[in-house]
């Protein structure tokens, strides 16, 4: 409620503006740490100077017109803004408008002369496997060659206190003001179409009809005006880029426009979240788990327009996502203080305050109020004084001024009498506004649509949302199919309009090959063939053991409940088969060992006599829900003590309820115990793979994943970058570095590039040489979780940081050549494998590198893993980087074969194990102890206006290595 005549004082409840000026504390007591580990070697001897370091403070160059395949983070003229931006396969485009604040990545693009650029696919293809035909959800999109779209930039404003002012997307409907428009002048304007931003779009040129046009709209006059042509697309750019052999310039404006035009005729009807369609009036499922929660779980699908090797496809697949449900705050409030607020005289504490100023959820939501006939939306920023309490300033027509209540201010003004004075306000602040607002909760209501963060929802939420995602293939391809005709695309009015048709009468079909898997070899060179993406360790010994001559069992109580009979005879039985099942595999496990029973206070304690015994393995066994107990034992016995552990739930162990199942489990716990222990479990050679390359017999290979995981923006938690590398000539072995990295006064950046990717992979390089007595010749890296538009800045960046590490260890010797893989495990490709009558998932080793894929660079599809629930989603794979000169053949089977070297499981796993270790190191570190930032350099807030600052640089983010016990920090104890 934030009216001209009146302003509102600052709030006196300490309980506002939650967050300011605090500090995180980091704990510095930990003398174990070993502080030499990433001291930076002695290069004074190197008759070579390192590369210079990339200067990631080159100014973007915003203003250039010209937009090369290789600048992946494409320069436009400034209309653009974040329309511009380039698309990544199975990745939506980001439509919003600058108004909108994104968390987005800080490293700005280096100018096009200095850039490296991205290496095009080898050969046309490979050609090893057993040739198979798939469907996939991709449709054909035909177009005329000659069709060209023109782009104009528009304003929608509204009439407010006498001036014209933005209509801010928040708070007005500018699609229906502009379609409203749209229809009235539909006789003097040809067929247009708006992207519900800043451009209107139109096959034919507007000419004098570039003016300005108003509307009434419930008592609101409304302008559409209509400025200058500020862009110009072919289709037959798109088709010189397709079939193009040198870089050209990208067409993501074309699939921008089209996309928008795909839009166009259900806006009406469903909301439209960047490339996810959900129905307005469909039933929300808030049964079960998410009964009286304040979600509920909305069923939509997904589309969107690709360029690949045979010109633009559309995708759509199925889509389930978690919403908050359209309800008023003080219902809201109630759910998550487990109390009804109307009752008990409807007031609120100031510890329930501070409870409700704890969640996550309270930051990210955004609020509207309708009290005042127009909607208005707000965030929440605190709590202020009660509604009868809390004082307003009115200025008079004379200049004068007078003060009451919040609640004495609506009933004059709105003639609104609150049913709960006695609650609290809330603190809101609306986009573009100065001053704060102070709103009774029971005028607020959570603003509809808004997705539901999965790390704020609970355990059986997410199982719930995950069945209801999960869907057999027949099923997944038969509501596809049904999505794609209710769409009913080819009588749409605007497609029509542009002669576009889209073949949805069939699926598209593509060649899949399915590579051969490899051998795994055990002790003895026994070897065990992989069936369907697995294989059996049964009979076999790990190939390399430890011996375990003092262990102890922990089990650690949750302090809500004692392990009962039952357990107690489970845990007996656990016990007495553990160190006779490990036994079978080669691991000498004695037998005679320590059990305990604690709680959670008494953790470090325990760990610490664990260490003081000369103990090498710790066995903890949590009972019940113990997230605080885990995070606990891996700090304490990782970075402070130095002691290997293993983690056991005795639900997981309850669950084994026959032998044949507790063996299973038993061997899983064996094959994690002796990798942690430093022995080696099974072996994979690559030597088949390059057998027509008879130079590679003294190749010498270190494997590298890297990864760097982001949290909920509202935590305001440092991004967490791990790197981990092979330390061993069999590829088994692997050691991790990590780090913490964000902007300076925490702000809301992600940071996608490593910032310390080279003091990291100088040490990692270090280890492998002290470790093999010789240097690697190739590097082979494996980059999580990257999307399209940090490619460059990846190239630019990490590759670069690695060839600085390389040129500091190797001094006079041969530098190693060097492939930079990126991993993408989430998209929305799905391939189906037709059998007979019956549609199945692909068969484990599957790859795709034709038809769908970009028209010339390096890029495919993997299906590594055996499907286990649901429709496989296979790993996409784009290379940006290939000094070794891998042909398609080569690194398509190099890759599926290292997805079979995952030490924690004798099955084929979703990428290669570096990855998923990066992935796992970055998880566990969030828990570790950090040391304080030391940071010099500061910028402005930039936080309201959503621009990232021209002269940002790598040297505006704080990053400290994370350190663990010297002890433990060259082994795996990440499996």
């Amino acid at each position: 409620m934030s009216a001209p005549s009146y302003r509102y004082p600052p709030s006196t409840n300490t309980c506002g503006n939650r967050g300011h000026g605090r500090k995180p504390h980091y704990d510095t007591r930990n003398k174990d740490i070993d502080p030499s580990s990433y001291i930076t070697p002695n290069t004074h001897h190197y008759n070579r100077r390192p590369l210079s370091p990339v200067s990631v403070g080159d100014v973007c160059n915003r203003v250039s017109k010209v937009s090369f395949e290789n600048n992946n983070h494409t320069h436009n003229s400034r209309i653009r803004n974040r329309s511009a931006e380039p698309h990544h396969p199975d990745k939506p485009y980001d439509n919003r408008p600058p108004s909108v604040n994104a968390i987005r990545s800080v490293v700005p693009d280096r100018s096009q002369h200095e850039q490296i650029p991205i290496c095009f696919r080898p050969d046309s293809g490979g050609t090893k496997g057993q040739v198979i035909t798939l469907y996939t959800n991709h449709f054909k999109c035909n177009l005329s060659e000659t069709l060209a779209i023109n782009q104009y930039t528009v304003h929608v404003n509204v009439f407010k206190r006498g001036k014209w002012c933005n209509a801010n997307k928040r708070q007005h409907n500018r699609f229906e003001i502009v379609q409203k428009i749209l229809q009235r002048e539909a006789d003097n304007l040809p067929f247009v179409w708006f992207d519900d931003g800043n451009f209107l779009y139109s096959r034919e040129l507007l000419l004098d009809r570039a003016r300005t046009y108003e509307i009434t709209i419930k008592n609101q006059i409304y302008q559409l005006a209509i400025k200058d042509m500020s862009d110009r697309v072919t289709v037959d750019d798109m088709w010189q880029y397709v079939r193009s052999k040198t870089p050209c310039k990208r067409p993501q404006d074309l699939i921008r426009m089209l996309e928008t035009l795909l839009k166009q005729t259900i806006r009406s009807r469903m909301v439209c979240i960047r490339n996810q369609f959900f129905e307005k009036n469909q039933m929300l499922y808030d049964g079960g788990p998410f009964q009286n929660s304040g979600f509920a779980l909305a069923q939509g699908f997904y589309q969107a327009m690709f360029v690949t090797q045979i010109g633009p496809t559309l995708t759509i697949d199925t889509k389930c996502s978690c919403f908050y449900r359209n309800i008023d705050m003080l219902h809201f409030l109630s759910i998550y203080l487990e109390r009804d607020l109307k009752i008990n005289g409807a007031m609120m504490s100031a510890d329930e305050k501070r409870a409700l100023l704890r969640m996550k959820c309270l930051e990210i939501i955004t609020v509207e109020t309708r009290h005042t006939f127009n909607k208005m939306v707000y965030n929440i920023r605190g709590f202020g004084d009660n509604a009868d309490q809390h004082p307003v300033t009115i200025d008079g027509p004379d200049g004068d001024s007078r003060k009451m209540s919040v609640a004495e201010y609506l009933v004059e003004k709105y003639d609104i009498k609150l049913k709960y004075p006695r609650l609290p306000t809330l603190e809101c602040v609306n986009k573009g506004a100065q001053n704060l607002s102070y709103i009774p909760i029971e005028l607020c209501f959570v603003e509809e649509w808004q997705i539901v963060d999965r790390s704020l929802m609970t355990t059986e939420q997410n199982a719930e949302k995950s069945k209801r995602s999960i869907l057999l293939p027949e099923v997944r391809f038969n509501k596809t199919m049904m999505i794609a005709n209710e769409r009913n695309f080819n009588n749409d009015p605007y497609l029509k309009h542009l002669s576009m048709t889209i073949d949805t009468n069939e699926m598209l079909q593509v060649k899949g090959r399915i590579l051969e898997p490899p051998n795994i070899v055990y002790r003895n060179n026994r070897i065990a063939s992989v069936t369907i993406g697995k294989w059996l360790m049964k009979g076999s010994l790990l190939q390399q053991t430890t011996r375990v001559h003092k262990w102890e069992m922990i089990l650690v109580k949750d302090g809500k409940r004692e392990p009962g009979h039952m357990d107690m005879q489970k845990l007996e039985e656990f016990c007495h088969m553990l160190p006779e099942t490990t036994r079978r595999y080669g691991i000498q496990m004695n037998p005679h060992f320590e059990t305990k029973i604690i709680s959670h206070h008494q953790i470090r304690q325990c760990i610490y006599d664990l260490h003081a015994s000369g103990a090498e393995f710790g066995l903890f066994i949590l009972i019940g829900d113990c997230p605080d107990s885990y995070q606990t034992i891996k700090r304490c016995a990782l970075q402070e003590f130095g002691i290997i552990t293993l983690c056991c739930d005795l639900g997981s162990i309850r669950k084994q309820n026959n032998p044949g199942k507790l063996n299973a489990y038993i061997e899983n716990v064996a094959q994690k115990m002796n990798a942690r222990l430093g022995g080696i479990n099974s072996t994979v050679s690559f030597k088949k793979i390059f057998d027509d390359q008879p130079k590679s017999d003294g190749d010498v290979f270190m494997f590298i994943g890297a990864d760097v995981s982001h949290v909920v923006v509202s935590e305001r938690k440092p991004s967490i970058a791990a790197v981990v590398a092979s330390v061993s000539p069999t590829s088994t072995q692997y050691i991790c570095r990590s780090s913490e990295q964000r902007p300076v006064k925490d702000k809301k950046y992600s940071l996608e590039v490593i910032k310390d990717f080279q003091p990291m992979t100088r040490d990692l390089l270090h280890v492998f040489v002290q470790t093999n007595k010789q240097y690697p010749t190739k590097i082979v890296v494996y980059r999580d979780g990257v999307d399209e538009g940090h490619f460059q800045k990846l190239l630019d960046n990490e590759v670069q940081a690695l060839k600085n590490a390389c040129l500091e260890v190797y001094g006079n010797r041969p530098l190693p050549k060097i492939t930079f893989v990126i991993i993408k495990k989430s998209h929305n490709t799905r391939f189906f494998a037709p059998n007979g009558q019956r549609i199945t998932n692909m068969a484990a080793g599957t790859v795709i590198d034709t038809t769908i894929v970009h028209p010339r660079q390096f890029d495919f599809y993997l299906n590594s893993h055996a499907g286990a629930l649901g429709t496989n989603v296979c790993s996409y794979y784009h290379v940006l980087y290939n000094e070794i000169e891998f042909t398609s053949d080569e690194l398509q089977q190099l890759t599926f074969w290292l997805c079979h070297t995952d030490v924690r499981c004798t099955k084929a796993v979703k990428c290669p194990a570096a990855a998923r270790y990066a992935h796992t190191v970055a998880y566990h570190a969030r828990y570790f102890e950090k040391e304080p930032y030391q940071t010099t350099s500061q910028y402005p807030s930039n936080r309201d206006t959503g621009q990232v600052e021209d002269d940002l640089t790598l040297e505006d983010i704080k990053s400290n290595l994370i350190m663990v016990n010297k002890n433990v920090k060259n082994m795996m104890w990440f499996t």
